[in-house]
């Protein structure tokens, strides 16, 4: 039965494409089109940071809040996940909560009247894509 269990094991670590599972970005398929930049954003609240790289795609209302979308070329998940946070301190703005996990991360804010989370995730090679969420304070 163990030898059994232990060739599952093998058979499944193989088959999810990373060593280990551990959702290393080395095992990420190439990035495909990459969305179009757009416009640099409007109405965002004072002092709001964006880190050097980040491209924003997309800006939508929903109800009182802004959602824009972007990608970080280059970034890693680490890398994207630490930029925003020194970003946010760095504007004046507190961090409120955060979450690092191997292919997502958030980063809660509050600062210049306004409250919020970014949004980042992998899903393929050299590549972060950026959610944030803004709520009026």
């Amino acid at each position: 039965m163990k030898r059994v269990m232990a060739a599952a094991l093998l058979v499944l670590t193989a088959c999810s494409g990373t060593v280990g599972g551990d959702g290393n970005d080395d095992a990420l398929p190439a990035c495909t089109v990459a969305p179009s930049p757009a416009t640099s954003p409007t109405d965002l609240p004072p002092n709001f940071p964006t880190p050097d790289g980040v491209e924003y795609t997309s800006q939508e209302p929903a109800g009182p809040s802004t959602i824009l979308e972007g990608t970080w070329y280059g970034a890693t998940i680490e890398s994207a996940f630490e930029g925003y946070k020194s970003a946010f301190v760095d504007a004046g703005y507190q961090i409120t909560d955060e979450e690092r996990e191997a292919r997502d991360a958030e980063v809660n804010f509050a600062g210049g009247s306004s409250t919020g989370q970014v949004r980042l995730t992998v899903d393929c090679a050299d590549r972060v894509d950026v959610g944030i969420t803004i709520r009026p304070g």
